[in-house]
């Protein structure tokens, strides 16, 4: 008598997922069997369901595994394995994410349109539940995605072609999107997954830098218009030039040394931004006063309205709020304008009556001189003088 073959399809082990009959498809994880899903969280029953590769793939990017195996991997094997190093690196994500977090979940939303056509909102942090809470994902695909096809077949025209699914990135969010997956599969190179970054040599579009600041009088609008808890944020941002989210927001008494008429905010590598030791030098008698004033609080030294922390999407938001009522400012005034208004007085002697010279601009704002040369270079009447001496 001849059994009736039931259960696992043969051959499709070495797929890393397969059929089981009267109840669909699957993968196994950790000795449990994981049904796959479609792009909007329902559960693939027939055998001959579509999409069943892109969901496996879907199910490998979510947990940071690799989606093909042998010398050519696929796009989103690359990809998933990048995501997933980020993720260690990062532990708790949490709702507003910093430094390496804010990288992960950045980068994943990219990638995660890069490889499977879909918004990045429906990344969510790699969590299934989330993505299949949010509704149907099929509806907003916006293309086909690169996520199955072999890294040899990878080409920059693919770029190309996915730039134009997307005619609403302005150069800036082109650029950066493009070197999210550029820096994927630099590290394919790096852990050896891959022998070449098939695109390397592309290349991005220029950044733009943004040369906007406020003036004195823009300034006291601002201030006058500002809730107390943010006037502190503006006036604090624009003297110091501190980063507003990864700086002013989190700054401690433990970050803090008093030195009398002096006072300096330190950071250790592993909290600044360039992963250096950043030191914000502040003379400025007021500034040092607020500073002292809340030294005694648990937590960030500067709070917001309530009471709690400020992040940098409440600080953000409370610009975009405030730009409504302060009619005078250019149309890209920004919460980072505080920082290029610092960059720009600071050059000029604004504060001291001295002006100052890009390289040491670059030290206090904790930047490369090359940053600061290609932006802030042209509020530098000082080097420009000097330009003009060596002409």
């Amino acid at each position: 008598m001849i059994s009736k073959r039931i259960g696992r399809r043969k051959g499709s082990r070495n797929r890393g997922y397969f059929f089981r009959t009267g109840r669909g498809w699957f993968a196994k994880e950790n000795g449990r069997f994981v049904p796959l899903t479609d792009g909007a969280g329902i559960r693939l029953t027939e055998r001959d369901a579509e999409g069943v590769k892109e969901a496996y793939a879907r199910h490998l990017l979510a947990r940071g595994k690799s989606t093909s195996v042998g010398d050519d991997p696929q796009v989103g094997a690359v990809c998933a394995r990048y995501l997933a190093h980020l993720k260690r690196q990062a532990g708790e994500i949490g709702k507003e994410p910093r430094g390496v977090a804010s990288t992960f979940r950045n980068r994943g939303r990219t990638l995660f349109d890069f490889c499977y056509g879909l918004p990045g909102e429906f990344f969510c942090d790699g969590d299934l539940k989330k993505r299949a809470a949010k509704g149907d994902a099929e509806a907003k695909r916006i293309h086909d995605g690169y996520g199955s096809l072999p890294v040899s077949e990878l080409r920059p025209v693919h770029i190309d072609e996915w730039i134009e699914f997307h005619s609403g990135w302005t150069s800036g969010g082109q650029r950066t999107h493009i070197q999210a997956v550029k820096r994927a599969f630099n590290f394919g190179v790096e852990r050896r997954m891959i022998s070449a970054n098939p695109l390397k040599g592309y290349k991005v579009p220029k950044s733009i830098s943004r040369v906007t600041y406020f003036t004195t009088d823009q300034e006291r609008a601002l201030v006058a218009a500002a809730g107390p808890a943010f006037a502190v944020a503006l006036k604090v941002c624009i003297r110091t030039g501190a980063r507003f989210g990864s700086e002013f927001a989190v700054l401690e008494a433990r970050h803090v040394q008093d030195n009398g008429d002096r006072m300096e905010w330190v950071f250790k590598p592993e909290e600044s931004k360039n992963k250096k030791l950043r030191i914000i030098r502040i003379t400025d008698s007021e500034v040092i006063g607020l500073v002292r004033e809340r030294l005694d609080s648990n937590g960030p030294i500067f709070c917001n309205w309530s009471g709690g922390p400020w992040t940098r999407g409440m600080l953000s938001k409370s610009f975009r709020r405030l730009k409504r009522k302060v009619r005078s400012l250019d149309a890209d005034a920004c919460m980072y304008t505080c920082r290029h208004t610092y960059a720009k007085r600071t050059l000029e002697g604004y504060w001291t009556g001295k002006p100052t010279s890009i390289k040491t601009l670059a030290r206090l704002m904790g930047n490369t001189v090359q940053v600061c040369i290609d932006h802030y270079l042209r509020f530098s009447e000082a080097d420009n003088e000097g330009l003009w001496g060596a002409a």
